[in-house]
């Protein structure tokens, strides 16, 4: 039987945002994900603002 560890992470943002500042986080998110997904992370979920990820365990 396959088993996981998980991981949760949510993502910081202000309510008011200039498009230079929402594209700069998304960025930053972007590289985070990356990095997530180069360790083996796979998203799972999204609610509101945390992201679920999982990755299998041996």
């Amino acid at each position: 039987m396959k088993k996981y560890e998980y991981k949760v992470i949510t993502i910081a943002t202000v309510l008011a945002m200039t498009t230079k500042q929402f594209e700069k986080t998304a960025q930053e998110f972007e590289t985070h994900l990356n990095e997530l997904g180069a360790d083996g992370w796979e998203l799972v979920q999204r609610m509101d603002s945390f992201f679920f990820f999982k990755r299998a365990v041996e």
